[in-house]
């Protein structure tokens, strides 16, 4: 039985009686005056004498006008009946919009049945219950706040739309128990298919967990690099996640640099709840970017719900020291280590072999310096002599312990392991303040980096071999080497080269003397960052896919960069619904509809009365087209219709003479 929130609205019901006082009223005709009345004595006969009354007759048109007046004073009073609803009070709704909720194993997806669960509890209001609407995304964001008016938090629901990011529900969590504040019963309600952190803070007040989802069947890539081993070509390394409940096959196809042709694919069956390592795909030399996707064939066993994880995308990294030159009459330590290094390609030459003419990023000269040294960057070890920008003195030693440079960055990573090695002999260096001591012992310096010339170097006045040293057999060595390759490396304009997830940020650097940065997005999109300093962050990394990255100056690109952008998040890609969540140390399960609410229904009942004024306001247009064309007080024809005319006044001439030659 149906209540009405504001009864005292059905009063205007009388407003019926009006209507129907109206429609018992004669109408009053316009008197005109004529020539002669004889022609028009039998119709006023048929005719009653005018009265201000009249007795009511059935009409369609009154009829209609009430139903109208009905449906406009039940809208007015506004009808409810009371349904079960999740929860009524303070309401908080998180509304899950990760990556997961695009899975189409309910339809049209699991989001779309989220925001309809939404709307739902919209419906079910009650005239003092307010909602809050945050969309819990990688930054959770509020799209109503603590509001009754239902139209704004239709809209709110309706345009809200998932995202290809992980969630952050740890600040979701503080979004929701921040409107707690001042609040005797807070109710918050999650909307999700589950893969909640297990270690989320409590939230005061009732938290209600509403799931989404029905199948866990879906294949994705969780993984993707490239990388070249020292002296092999640049290999695919992947992993596929099979999270459905048979084993299946799946195609995996590779395309090289934003080409539609596939470079190569090939077919793996993945275990149920398994997954299947790929480190057998060899890719060209001169590749710089990698898209790989994942195919179901037509024999797949399970289907594949979520599509945002069947592709995935990797870039070359090409940082490093590039190319490099040993020369040296051998040293195992120096070509063993720079080998292993990642963007370093390796080339050798004796001391007695001439430098070619080709260009390196680095030299090395081991032992070894020629007469005219090379405009580039260099790393001297045991120098046999002194130079322009360096003085060597004696071979000494002591018996002092190595100390690194703890404010350096180069040398954060020394400290611990150099305090231990031994050192024979070395040659004190003098005339290097142009650079910074990485390792000393006592006060004379043992590793020094800095720049010369716009060159950068870096000098080791001592025998890197042992049993000189025991450096090059402690992790000192190639840590040290590490650092002072990175140190040559090119200045990079990202600040990154592994894979970015969803939403992260990325720091771009003016390096060269660049005005601008033009930031080119998968979508095709570009967005201009104008320098505000040396460096700038970019967030807007939402969509997967791969970013190029432009500097600029005077509209000129002097260098670019790419970068990727993968979901990568396993928790994302197991789309197996969970019956329940865990929010501080309660566990709460699948919410059953225990509370009552209130459904409106006044829309409805108005749109009926709007379906009825269009048919009314029909009828009475069309009953227009109907009026005769002679009235009691006097003859009006319309220039349409003059036959009529005519033949209603004949028949009635006749008819008036046969009763006067009937009276004579």
């Amino acid at each position: 039985m149906p209540s009405f929130f504001t009864p005292l609205a059905l009063a205007l019901s009388g407003l019926a009686v009006p209507i129907i006082l109206l429609y018992m009223l004669r109408l009053r005709r316009t008197e005109m005056p004529i020539s002669s009345t004889f022609l028009w004595q039998q119709l006023v006969r048929d005719r009653e004498a005018n009265a201000p009354w009249q007795k009511l007759r059935f009409s369609w048109l009154l009829l209609l006008q009430l139903l109208i007046l009905a449906a406009l004073v039940i809208a007015l009073a506004r009808p409810f009946t009371e349904v079960k609803t999740i929860t009524t009070g303070r309401i908080v709704l998180l509304l899950d919009a990760s990556a997961s909720m695009q899975a189409v194993d309910v339809d049209p997806s699991r989001f779309a049945a989220a925001r309809d669960i939404g709307l739902d509890m919209v419906d079910t209001l009650g005239a003092n219950d307010t909602m809050t609407v945050i969309r819990v995304t990688d930054v959770p964001e509020v799209l109503a706040a603590a509001s009754r008016d239902k139209l704004v938090l239709r809209d709110a629901i309706r345009s809200a739309e998932p995202s290809d990011a992980s969630a952050d529900w740890f600040a979701a969590m503080t979004l929701a128990a921040a409107g707690a504040v001042g609040v005797s019963e807070l109710k918050v309600v999650v909307v999700s298919d589950g893969g909640l952190p297990p270690d989320l803070p409590p939230v005061p007040g009732d938290v209600r967990f509403v799931p989404v989802g029905e199948s866990s069947s879906n294949l994705g890539i969780v993984a993707l690099a490239t990388a070249a081993l020292p002296g092999r070509t640049p290999q695919l390394f992947a992993r596929i996640n099979n999270y459905g409940n048979a084993e299946t096959d799946v195609i995996l196809d590779v395309r090289l640099d934003g080409s539609d042709v596939i470079y190569t694919a090939r077919r793996y069956t993945i275990p149920a709840h398994g997954y299947v390592d790929i480190f057998d795909v060899e890719l060209p030399e001169t590749f710089d970017t990698l898209t790989a996707e994942l195919t179901l064939p037509r024999s797949a066993a399970i289907p594949d719900y979520l599509d945002v994880d069947d592709t995935a995308y990797a870039v070359r990294d090409r940082s490093g020291a590039g190319r490099v030159l040993l020369v040296s009459e051998g040293n195992l330590f120096l070509e063993q280590v720079f080998r292993s290094l990642r963007g370093v390609e390796l080339f050798q030459l004796t001391p007695e072999e001439r430098l070619p003419n080709d260009k390196f990023d680095l030299y090395i000269f081991d032992g070894v310096l020629p007469d005219v040294l090379p405009e580039s960057d260099m790393l001297i070890v045991n120098p046999p002599h002194s130079t322009a920008f360096f003085e060597l003195g004696d071979a000494t030693s002591s018996i002092e312990p190595l100390t690194a440079h703890a404010d350096d960055p180069r040398a954060r990573n020394l400290g611990v392991y150099v305090e231990n090695v031994n050192l024979q002999k070395f040659r004190p260096l003098t005339g290097v303040d142009w650079g910074t001591p990485l390792i000393q012992v006592e006060d004379y310096p043992l590793v020094v980096v800095g720049e010369v010339d716009n060159r950068q170097v870096a000098i080791l006045p001592f025998d890197a071999r042992y049993p000189n040293t025991d450096l090059v057999l402690q992790p000192a060595w190639p840590i040290l080497m590490a650092e002072l390759t990175a140190w040559f490396s090119p200045p990079r304009i990202i600040n990154t080269s592994q894979s970015l997830p969803p939403g992260a940020a990325v720091t771009i650097r003016f390096i060269e003397n660049a005005d601008e940065a033009v930031i080119n997005r998968p979508n095709g999109q570009h967005v201009t960052l104008s320098p505000e300093g040396t460096e700038m962050v970019f967030a807007q990394t939402l969509q997967p896919g791969l970013y190029e990255v432009e500097l600029r100056r005077d509209g000129s690109v002097i260098k670019s960069e790419r970068f990727a952008v993968n979901l990568f998040d396993p928790a994302e890609s197991d789309i197996q619904p969970q019956g329940s969540v865990t929010v501080g140390t309660t566990t709460i399960s699948r919410d059953a509809r225990a509370e009552t609410g209130r459904r409106e229904f006044w829309p409805w009942v108005a749109g009926v009365g709007l379906i009825i004024l269009m048919i009314e306001w029909w009828m009475y247009h069309r009953s227009l087209r109907r009026i005769p064309n002679v009235t009691l007080a006097g003859l009006h024809r319309r220039p349409e219709q003059p036959r009529r005319l005519r033949n209603l006044l004949n028949r009635r001439l006749r008819r008036s003479s046969r009763r006067a030659a009937r009276a004579r």
